[in-house]
């Protein structure tokens, strides 16, 4: 099993990015060691209902075949950012109502802003954190692997 890289910090928030067949689905992790951490994120389960739902729950992190991409947008020598402060924010943004896919990338960026807004995290420009994740992402396809730690890379736009 891949050791993480020293630029993973456990207690640090991440963006991540889950390998899928058309376009990487994007969540918020707060890590709690290399093993695992909390996550937020939207998600359709037709099961339970046609639309987009708010989730959180704990998140394998080393061994996961699907999280190839982790983007540090706030180190937790910054200060620490509770797993209660990231699920308010994510609580202030809607969730879409509709099942259009691709909608997790536009929410998990509108909670980053909530959070700037919020004083929890320094983001200095949104639109350049988006490109920045979305190239680091669609990089990532060889980390989705149960052997490989997922790719990790700290935002030059989001501290």
């Amino acid at each position: 099993m891949a050791l993480a890289p020293s630029s993973f910090t456990p207690g640090s928030l991440y963006i991540a990015g889950f390998t899928q067949a058309r376009a990487p689905h994007v969540a918020l992790l707060i890590s709690q060691d290399a093993r695992s951490g909390d996550l937020v994120h939207i998600r359709i389960d037709r099961t339970v209902s046609p639309t987009w739902q708010y989730q959180h729950r704990r998140q394998k992190i080393t061994g996961d075949m699907f999280l190839s991409s982790l983007l540090k947008i706030h180190d937790v020598s910054a200060g620490e950012i509770t797993v209660q402060q990231l699920q308010d924010a994510a609580g202030a943004v809607p969730v879409p109502d509709n099942d259009h896919f691709g909608e997790c990338g536009p929410w998990v960026f509108k909670v980053v802003e909530e959070l700037s807004n919020k004083g929890l995290v320094t983001l200095s420009n949104a639109a350049a954190l988006q490109e920045e994740f979305n190239a680091l992402a669609q990089g990532s396809r060889a980390f989705a692997r149960r052997d490989k730690f997922p790719n990790v890379a700290v935002s030059q736009y989001c501290i």
